[in-house]
C-alpha cells in the first residue's frame, strides 16, 4: 500500500501554536505565528546520502490538468483528476477503478496497488492554486513504488516505524495484495488505541510492509528500537523543533514522523527534562505530538482538550487519548 508523504503542515503548526499560546497573550494571531520560535531544538544526525524528494520538481506540474486547481472541486472529481495524472506519470500502468476514495492501479507487471486519497484531499481541498505543488511528491512516488516492486527489495535499513490507530489493521484486511490476498500488515501493539506499523521509507512515499516481508527481514518487536527507530532517526530533518505555550509542548519535524518520535527514547528523554512530573503526551494524528508534565494540572487539561479537538478534526486520526511515557514504557494516561 502506497501513501503520499512529505505533506506540508505549516497551517496545522501555526494553528496549534496559536491555540497553545492564545490563553497567555493578547498578541494578534498573525504576529504570534510570525514570531513563533522553538523553545529548544534537538539536533539529529541525518543520513546525508538520502536522495531528494520530488517536491521541488516543477516539471511534474504539466502532468496535472489545470482543473485540479479550481476552487470548486469535489473529492470524487479530485480522485478522478489525480488518477489521470498518475497514469501520465507512469504510462505503463492501467486504472482498475476508483471506489471509496481509493484508486486502484495495475502496473506493467500485472501487480495491483492502491492509493488512499482521503489525507491527500484533506491537504489539498482548501489550497486551490497550489494543489499541483502539493501533489508533486505523489506523482514522483509512482516510480519508487514500481521500482521497489520489480527491482529493489526492501532491506531492514529502509524500514521505519509509524504510529497509527488500532482499528486500521481490520480496515486494511479488507484490501487486497497484488496476488488477491487480504493485506496483512506488519504491526506491533504500543498501548490501548495505538499501534506501530512498519513501512519502507523512500524520498516521496511511505509503503507499508506486510507481515511476510517483516518476517523475511527478521524484524520483531524486540528489534524495534535498535532497528526501525534507528533508521527513523537517520531519516529525520537535522533539527527537531519543540515549541510550547501554557505548559504544553509541540514537536515539529516535517509532518511525517512526529507521532513516531514517541518510540525514540533519546528525544522523549530530552523533552522529559523540561517538564515536572510524569511525561504525558497525545498523538491525535500522525503529524501531531503534544506533551506536558502531569504535575501541571492546567497543562494536562489543555493537552486533553487539544487532543480531543484535533482528533475529531483529523481526516485520519490516531488517538483522542492521553498516554504516559516512563523511561521508554508507554501506557494509557489519565
Amino acid at each position: 500500500m502506497l501513501l503520499k508523504r512529505r505533506h506540508s503542515f505549516a497551517i496545522l503548526l501555526s494553528a496549534m501554536l496559536f491555540l497553545l499560546q492564545s490563553c497567555a497573550t493578547a498578541t494578534p494571531i498573525d504576529e504570534q505565528i510570525s514570531q513563533a520560535k522553538p523553545l529548544f531544538t534537538i539536533k539529529i544526525e541525518r543520513n546525508k546520502d538520502l536522495p531528494p524528494s520530488g517536491g521541488d520538481d516543477s516539471s511534474l506540474d504539466k502532468l496535472m490538468p489545470d482543473e485540479i486547481e479550481q476552487p470548486v472541486l469535489t473529492h470524487i472529481r479530485f480522485d478522478e483528476l489525480l488518477a489521470s495524472s498518475m497514469l501520465k506519470a507512469r504510462p505503463g500502468q492501467s486504472l482498475i477503478g476508483i471506489k471509496d476514495h481509493t484508486i486502484s492501479f495495475k502496473n506493467p507487471g500485472g501487480q495491483k496497488f492502491e492509493i488512499l486519497t482521503e489525507t491527500t484531499w484533506a491537504d489539498c481541498k482548501d489550497m486551490p492554486g497550489n494543489r499541483k505543488v502539493k501533489l508533486r511528491t505523489m506523482l514522483a512516488s509512482m516510480e519508487e513504488y514500481e521500482k521497489r516492486s520489480n527491482e529493489a527489495p526492501t532491506t531492514a535499513n529502509d524500514v521505519v516505524p509509524l504510529i497509527r490507530r488500532e482499528g486500521m489493521i481490520e480496515e486494511t484486511k479488507k484490501l487486497e495484495t497484488p496476488d488477491g490476498k487480504p493485506v496483512d500488515l506488519a504491526w506491533f501493539p504500543i498501548a490501548p488505541g495505538i499501534i506501530c506499523i512498519l513501512a519502507h521509507d523512500a524520498p516521496n512515499s511511505l509503503q507499508f510492509l506486510n507481515a511476510s516481508e517483516s518476517t523475511k527481514l527478521g524484524l520483531t518487536v524486540k528489534d524495534m528500537k535498535k532497528g526501525p527507530v534507528k533508521t527513523l532517526r537517520s531519516h529525520l530533518p537535522t533539527d527537531v523543533s519543540v515549541f510550547g505555550g501554557n505548559g504544553v509542548f509541540m514537536v515539529s519535524c516535517g509532518g511525517d514522523f512526529e507521532s513516531s518520535l514517541i518510540l525514540d527514547d533519546e528525544i522523549m528523554s530530552t523533552i522529559k527534562q523540561h517538564v515536572k512530573g510524569r511525561l504525558a503526551f497525545g498523538v491525535s494524528s500522525k503529524d501531531v505530538l503534544l506533551l506536558c508534565g502531569d504535575a501541571d494540572k492546567n497543562a494536562v487539561e489543555l493537552l486533553r482538550e487539544t487532543i480531543l479537538r484535533e482528533a475529531s478534526r483529523a481526516p485520519r486520526p490516531v488517538s483522542d487519548k492521553l498516554y504516559y511515557w516512563d523511561d521508554g514504557k508507554i501506557s494509557l494516561g489519565p
